[in-house]
C-alpha cells in the first residue's frame, strides 16, 4: 500500500512537471515554490487516503471502520454468542446476510454455510416408495420423513489471526462450531421443514 509520504511526493512531483516551461518556472533553486507546492500535494494526498478509505468501507468484506453500521443495517448480529467474534467473522456474517437468497433449499443451505466458512452436506430423506424408488435406495422412514433435512458439517471454523485483517486484541486462533450456522437457518426455516444438526470431525 502507498504511504502518505509516497503519494505526496507523487502529486509534488506531478504538480511542479505541469507548470508551463520558462524563464517565469525555473526548475531548480525555488524552495519557496516548492515548499508551497509539497502542502498542497500533502492535501492532495490526505484526501486520496480518504477515498481509499471509502473504497474499502463501501463493501462489507473489507469494511473496518464502518462493520457496526455495517450491522445495524443488516439486523446483526442475530444470535448472542456472535457479539463476540473477530472482525472477520463479523464481515462474513454480514456478507452472508446480504447476498442471502430467498428459498431455502439445500444448495442454499450448503452456499450459506460456506460464505459464514464452513463446509456442509444436506441429507434429504425421502420414503421408499414401491415402484417409483430403486433397489439399494436409502429406506428413510414413512412419507412425513420427505421435511425432515439433516444438516452434517464436516469440521469446525478456524479463524486464523491475520495481520492487515484481524484487529489487535483478538486470538491467534478462534475455533468455532456452527452456532452462527445453526440459529441463522432455525431463524429462516420453513415451518414444514425439520432440521437438525451433525457434526463430522468438529
Amino acid at each position: 500500500m502507498t504511504t502518505l509520504d509516497e503519494k505526496t511526493a507523487a502529486y509534488n512531483a506531478a504538480m511542479i512537471a505541469g507548470l508551463p516551461q520558462g524563464p517565469a518556472f525555473p526548475r531548480e533553486n525555488t524552495a519557496n515554490r516548492d515548499a508551497l507546492l509539497r502542502a498542497i500535494a500533502r492535501e492532495f494526498a490526505i484526501e486520496d487516503n480518504v477515498i481509499d478509505t471509502m473504497i474499502a468501507e463501501s463493501s462489507p468484506l473489507t469494511a473496518n471502520l464502518t462493520i457496526t453500521e455495517w450491522e445495524a443495517d443488516y439486523g446483526l448480529p442475530d444470535c448472542d454468542h456472535q457479539h463476540a467474534t473477530t472482525l472477520q467473522e463479523r464481515r462474513a456474517a454480514v456478507h452472508e446476510k446480504r447476498t442471502r437468497v430467498g428459498s431455502l433449499n439445500p444448495n442454499a443451505i450448503i452456499a450459506m454455510a460456506a460464505k459464514l466458512g464452513y463446509e456442509a452436506e444436506v441429507i434429504e430423506r425421502r420414503p421408499f416408495v414401491g415402484g417409483l424408488s430403486r433397489g439399494g435406495d436409502r429406506v428413510s422412514g414413512p412419507h412425513k420423513c420427505r421435511y425432515w433435512w439433516s444438516v452434517k458439517v464436516f469440521k469446525a471454523r478456524l479463524t486464523w489471526f491475520r495481520g492487515g485483517v484481524s484487529r489487535g486484541g483478538e486470538k491467534q486462533l478462534s475455533i468455532a462450531r456452527a452456532e452462527d450456522l445453526v440459529c441463522v437457518l432455525e431463524r429462516i426455516n420453513h415451518s414444514q421443514t425439520k432440521l437438525t444438526f451433525a457434526y463430522e470431525g468438529a
